[in-house]
């Protein structure tokens, strides 16, 4: 079902605002891991990596750390999800060690509500590139959305592969390694939040790679591996997948309509794609029309699903280098996304995911309605 973009003036505004706030207040990171700040766009010296296919490498430039907000509501039990803006945010670095992979690092970012207690959900995102022991300092205009709207936002940092080829592999065991850690108490948490993460409800987005990360715990086939989901984790609730792969890249394959590596994916997923990338992959060695509409059109139905393609918006668009309110809206509508999927919010209506305010552009919207118990079916 296809329907056009409404308007919610109100949420954009209040992105933009906090975002012109770090612009405003913006200074580099000190040595302290712990900072503090919130939802905001990435610097402008972060610049996209043009030589590794279909990827746009992070920048090893620290984030924006400090903009005052107002102070953020204290709740009990699960903490109360909300729309972007309502927490403070806080942030810490850490890192662990998986000594089962040859003591492979996992640095992070977590970007958390501050003064919160309660069971609070998680995001995990994962950023683009064959392997970049600084990409948890990417895309913080996502972490620091999720977590000003309640969430846990934990960025990782998925480092280079012995080989390039075990990429594919290495990044969703980094995203597995990091829940057990973080289940078994590991991962540092910023000293304002006095929450628990909720590892019952986890969703995960990533960008480029990193999308083909979120298809791979959300359980994508691969070549060699056709029908079954050798990188699903069960803790993953949902995917939201930016600028998706399309097939005969990192393993993926379509042979029909009902043998491809998303014929797999049973979870709710929203994919969003700039429309100026959907029929190539970030170098142009793929040149193929509709390349990345090829996994919302073959997910199985199990679930809702939707996809959200941004008009003018090319690969780096879609990351770091979109206007203001194009990272606001890729931010906004995951957030919301999350909002109902992983965290179970009853506030937010399934119907308003997608189509928030874009002023630089716009953007239509398709939704796949789950053949069962699906949330989205009455839309108009």
């Amino acid at each position: 079902m296809r329907s056009t973009p409404r308007h919610h003036r109100a949420r954009l505004v209040g992105l933009l605002a906090t975002l012109a706030l770090l612009v405003l207040a913006a200074c580099s990171e000190p040595s302290a891991v712990v900072t503090r700040g919130s939802a905001s766009t990435l610097p402008a010296s972060m610049t996209p990596d043009t030589t590794a296919p279909d990827t746009t490498a992070p920048d090893t430039t620290a984030p924006d750390t400090t903009a005052p907000v107002t102070t953020a509501p204290v709740t009990t039990g699960s903490v109360t999800i909300a729309a972007a803006g309502t927490y403070e945010v806080d942030r810490v670095v850490g890192q662990v060690v998986d000594q089962t992979r040859a003591g492979r690092v996992i640095s992070y970012q977590v970007y958390a509500p501050a003064g919160v207690t309660g069971d609070v959900p998680v995001v995990l995102v994962s950023h683009g590139g064959f392997g970049n022991p600084q990409g948890h300092l990417a895309g913080e205009h996502l972490g620091s959305t999720f977590a000003s709207g309640g969430f846990v936002a934990i960025h990782l940092a998925h480092d280079v592969s012995a080989a390039g080829s075990r990429q594919v592999a290495d990044r969703p065991a980094d995203v597995t390694f990091l829940l057990d850690e973080l289940a078994a108490g590991r991962i540092a948490m910023p000293p304002s939040f006095a929450g628990r993460p909720d590892l019952d409800r986890v969703g995960h987005t990533g960008h480029s790679y990193g999308a083909d990360t979120s298809h791979a715990v959300g359980g994508a086939s691969y070549a060699g591996s056709p029908g079954a989901s050798p990188f699903r984790d069960d803790r993953i609730d949902a995917i939201a997948p930016i600028s998706p792969q399309g097939p005969d890249q990192f393993g993926t394959f379509l042979r029909s309509a009902d043998d491809s590596s998303w014929t797999t994916v049973t979870i709710p997923v929203y994919d969003l794609i700039g429309e100026a990338e959907i029929s190539t992959n970030a170098t142009g060695t793929v040149q193929q029309p509709g390349w990345r509409l090829a996994p919302f059109d073959h997910y199985p139905g199990t679930s809702d699903t939707f996809r959200s393609i941004i008009a003018a918006q090319d690969h780096s668009d879609m990351w770091r280098s979109g206007a203001p309110d194009v990272q606001a809206f890729i931010a906004g509508e995951i957030l919301d996304f999350m909002r109902v999927y992983v965290a179970g919010a009853p506030t937010v209506d399934p119907c308003t995911i997608g189509v928030g305010e874009l002023t630089s552009t716009s953007a239509t919207l398709e939704r796949g309605a789950a053949t069962t118990g699906s949330r989205v079916s009455g839309c108009a």
